[in-house]
């Protein structure tokens, strides 16, 4: 549009424009954007540094932003993702660092007539997966609190064995780790290692020597799982040691 002249001087009368537009715009629903139809009118500013094209900047500025806000809504959404466009472009703004205008736009949105059971299949989808994923994270958590309360004390590492594997012992288990508990037993969180380490020991006092062998290697793989692997070192070589000394 070319700028008509003032015989007068000062500055060019504006140049004034509309928008006619037709193009897809994103929604949150995969395969299913909407069909855009923009409608609207622009005028120049003042400037001693005219745009060349400023109906270009005007399309550019209304589809940016009715594109943005349409990418927000799923495919079932178009009546609810237009009031929004529409709201926002219903008043004058001015285009940032440009001297261009857009007085005002109109966006209609319209989708495919599928759209509505794809954007219920999406949503579902969506659902089901967030809540897979808070399973998860919530399982994640439980184990690392579960962890982190083993590792304040053995005693406990050692119950929750006997609890989630009882059919590896037998009524007797843990003899040849007396000497082990008894040992560490100063360094046991309020000394409960003690107490444990008599029980442990009447508990384990008549197992079969399969039995205690199972018992001291599950041992070793506990300290090797939650961060000692020092540990799991020395149980190691008392049960080689053990292994050799008692042909049993």
């Amino acid at each position: 549009m070319r700028r008509r002249s003032r015989k007068n001087g000062g500055w060019p009368a504006p140049r004034t424009g509309t928008l006619d537009l037709t193009c897809p715009a994103p929604s949150t629903t995969p395969g299913y954007p909407f069909t855009l139809a923009l409608t609207g009118t622009w005028e120049e500013l003042p400037s001693p540094q005219p745009h060349h094209s400023p109906a270009a900047a005007a399309a550019d500025h209304a589809l940016t932003i009715a594109r943005n806000i349409a990418s927000q809504y799923s495919a079932a959404d178009a009546v609810y993702a237009a009031a929004r466009i529409n709201t926002c472009l219903g008043s004058p703004s001015d285009i940032p660092h440009l001297p261009v205008r857009l007085a005002w736009a109109n966006a209609h949105l319209t989708t495919e007539p599928d759209a509505q059971h794809a954007a219920q299949a999406h949503q579902r989808h969506l659902g089901e997966e967030q809540q897979r994923q808070s399973e998860q994270q919530r399982r994640i958590d439980e184990a690392r609190t579960l962890r982190d309360t083993l590792l304040t004390d053995p005693s406990l590492a050692l119950a929750y064995w006997f609890t989630t594997a009882p059919q590896t012992t037998d009524p007797a288990t843990l003899a040849r780790l007396e000497e082990l508990l008894v040992a560490i037993a100063p360094y046991a969180p309020q000394g409960l290692w003690v107490p444990l380490a008599r029980l442990l020991h009447s508990f384990a006092d008549q197992l079969s020597h399969e039995a205690k062998i199972h018992l001291i290697d599950t041992l070793a793989a506990l300290t090797d799982r939650y961060g000692r692997p020092d540990i799991t070192a020395d149980i190691r070589t008392l049960l080689a040691t053990h292994l050799t000394t008692d042909p049993r």
